[in-house]
């Protein structure tokens, strides 16, 4: 029997936030896993973990006041994003997507992702990051004439070295451009650090937003969810029009990037969505920008139509 996908999936608790949400709030940056018995890991991953389902998911957007989802294809589906697919046709006009694509990928196939509510392609350049060997660039440019035709944005996950590199062609780009975990700075390096201050002069660019998510992953190094609040509060003053919030749920634990064995299940970590929020909310307690970033932003971003 294989091992993960006999395994249950886990058991999630989450609070209500102290301060109800707004109307229409989306958590824009999560993850569905199987079931494996249909939708199998992929042979090249970096992790195992227990399948978490979109059902789950629902129950923790109803515990804290979500409403709308956005599905992201996680890396251990690889470029399979049929379980994505699935979650989005039960979530309906309250879903959208990000997926994982082969740069082959036939356009009726593309056209019918679009069809389904996907608004945009992820490069994901931090996890197993031969995928995308050679130049960055490069790759970024394929991949935005992939996704021109259906006015969908290329969303980045890769650290503030490759951001730098790809700086000059983000800024020209005519594609949107979204960053991962607010381009993943150490908190414990405080907001002056210039991997921080690279990604607010790229936010200055009209056509680059930013996910407050992952609070947890900068906060790495101190432990503190609350030192991500001064990164929050930068970027809001910045460009509150072009960030929007993610739970990244189920959560995935931390790994070494690099290929594992099938019998090595990573546990998902501990996190609480309702904290998540309490966070985000202390960093910008402004009612008009928190409706801004919960639910108008995704609105136009994804193109929510309700």
């Amino acid at each position: 029997m294989n091992i993960i996908a006999a395994m249950p999936p886990p058991e999630r608790h989450h609070r209500a936030p102290s301060r109800p949400l707004p109307a229409g709030a989306a958590d824009c940056h999560m993850h569905v896993f199987g079931p494996f018995g249909r939708f199998p890991l992929a042979a090249e991953r970096a992790y195992s973990v227990p399948e978490a389902s979109l059902a789950e998911h629902e129950r923790m957007k109803r515990a804290v006041g979500l409403e709308r989802t956005v599905l992201v294809q996680a890396s251990g589906h690889g470029t399979d994003n049929r379980a994505l697919l699935a979650a989005l046709a039960q979530l309906g006009p309250r879903g959208r997507a990000v997926a994982v694509v082969e740069l082959e990928t036939p356009a009726r196939e593309l056209e019918s992702m679009h069809a389904a509510g996907v608004r945009g392609l992820r490069l994901n350049f931090q996890t197993l990051r031969e995928r995308y060997a050679g130049n960055a660039g490069s790759w970024l440019a394929k991949f935005e004439r992939l996704a021109e035709p259906y006015g969908w944005h290329l969303q980045l996950f890769c650290g503030a070295d490759l951001l730098a590199e790809l700086e000059p062609a983000l800024v020209k780009s005519k594609t949107n451009i979204v960053i991962d975990h607010m381009g993943l700075p150490d908190a414990a390096k405080g907001v002056a650090q210039p991997e921080f201050q690279l990604v607010l002069r790229l936010l200055g660019s009209n056509n680059v937003w930013v996910k407050l998510a992952g609070a947890d992953r900068i906060t790495r190094s101190t432990g503190n969810l609350r030192d991500a609040i001064p990164f929050m509060q930068a970027l809001a003053s910045t460009a509150p029009d072009r960030l929007v919030w993610g739970s990244d749920w189920p959560n995935i634990g931390f790994h070494s990037r690099k290929a594992v064995p099938d019998a090595e299940i990573l546990p998902y970590r501990e996190l609480d969505a309702g904290e998540l929020l309490d966070v985000f909310a202390e960093a910008i307690p402004g009612a008009e920008i928190q409706r801004a970033i919960l639910s108008d932003n995704p609105k136009r971003l994804y193109t929510f139509e309700r």
